[in-house]
């Protein structure tokens, strides 16, 4: 916890200039329903290697360790929110109604809880 109580880590670690792109927002949306970087790469007409390029930088601006630590920080900073509405979903339904963008870019200070 840093000294403002904000649970971002203080210091050089946090890249305070890097708003995620609207290509890296697609991106972590997919990786939040769980699609493969292959998966997403077919869904966006781009490559496995430009995808897994795009979650590196992703992972880097908001100090995440791995994919699942990067979805969990998204959600703290606000970048990502589940979808209230939808509830637990039912079998068979569209990842697309369990997360959305919120619209905050990953920039410090644009969340109170990041």
């Amino acid at each position: 916890m840093t000294v403002d109580g904000s649970l971002a880590p203080a210091g050089p670690a946090w890249d305070r200039t890097g708003r995620l792109s609207p290509r890296e927002g697609e991106i972590l949306l997919l990786a939040a329903h769980g699609m493969s970087d292959s998966e997403i790469s077919a869904a966006l007409s781009i490559s496995p290697r430009t995808v897994g390029a795009h979650l590196a930088n992703i992972r880097e601006k908001l100090c995440a360790k791995n994919r699942t630590h990067l979805v969990v920080r998204a959600l703290r900073a606000g970048i990502l929110a589940i979808r209230a509405e939808c509830g637990f979903p039912r079998s068979g339904a569209d990842a697309e109604e369990m997360f959305h963008l919120t619209g905050l870019s990953g920039v410090r200070g644009e969340h109170p809880g990041l």
